[in-house]
């Protein structure tokens, strides 16, 4: 059995890591932890949202001696042409050095989100607002209102997962 120490307490991302471990049938003990993802807490770009990702990866490893894997997730925002961008990033970081990420799926936000954004508001907040909800970055997230639950947070950590252990299990074989 291994142990895969996980840089949140987020039920949403959580239950990403767990569906993953199970649908590969993974032999394994998960621990979450509250990690500081080391950079703004609404970040501005892919580069930032990564980075952030990889920083809880690693955070998790400096934390739990017993962890065999750290993984990171994180949300964000990037611009493109001038237009908004929901983005999301997970990272997984090994006791060899090894560091694995991947990304999502991208969608446009709406304008009222996007300035929210910009005039420094956390996305979720300004989400809670908008949509009249509460804590929508627990439960589907923004991604799961915009697509009318289509497409959950959780779905959207999954499908990263999904990548990620798929190409650790390529670079072990």
């Amino acid at each position: 059995m291994i142990i895969i120490g996980v840089g949140t307490k987020n039920p949403a991302k959580l239950n990403a890591v767990k569906q993953t471990i199970e649908e590969q049938a993974i032999d394994a003990e998960i621990r979450s932890y509250d990690v500081p993802s080391g950079v703004s807490a609404m970040p501005m770009s892919d580069h930032e949202t990564s980075q952030g990702a990889v920083n809880r990866a690693r955070a998790v490893l400096n934390q739990d001696p017993e962890a065999t894997l750290g993984i990171g997730m994180e949300g964000g925002v990037s611009e493109l042409d001038g237009e908004m961008f929901l983005c999301n990033w997970g990272a997984c970081a090994d006791r060899e050095g090894r560091l694995i990420r991947a990304g999502g799926a991208r969608i446009l936000l709406p304008q009222a989100l996007a300035d929210g954004v910009r005039s420094g508001r956390e996305l979720g907040d300004v989400a809670d607002a908008y949509f009249h909800q509460e804590s929508v970055h627990t439960h589907g997230g923004t991604i799961g209102i915009l697509t009318e639950g289509r497409v959950s947070r959780t779905e959207m950590f999954h499908h990263i997962l999904k990548l990620i252990e798929g190409i650790y299990a390529y670079q072990k074989r």
